[in-house]
């Protein structure tokens, strides 16, 4: 999957420039979580502890939020890149 997502990145000539953000987006997490799990093992080590004095909020994988960033931009732009462009 992260070869094609690096393929149509590299090669798209129809996406517009925000959907290959997202994927480029999409194929850096995926690939900063299997770069991890190579390395360490199986493991994802990429952790961020957000949180005030003994008050933990979250644990966040900076690679999954990215992908999820990703996704989102896709969701969020996918009404509109649907549209034809005198409705845009």
């Amino acid at each position: 999957m992260l070869i094609a997502l690096l393929g149509y990145v590299l090669f798209s000539k129809s996406g517009s420039p925000s959907s290959l953000l997202a994927y480029a987006l999409l194929l850096a997490g995926g690939l900063g979580n299997l770069i991890d799990r190579l390395i360490y093992g199986g493991y994802v080590v990429d952790f961020i502890n957000i949180g005030i004095g003994p008050i933990r909020t979250g644990v966040f994988n900076v690679a999954d939020v990215v992908v999820v960033v990703g996704v989102l931009m896709l969701f969020t732009g996918m009404p509109r890149a649907n549209k034809p462009l005198s409705e845009r």
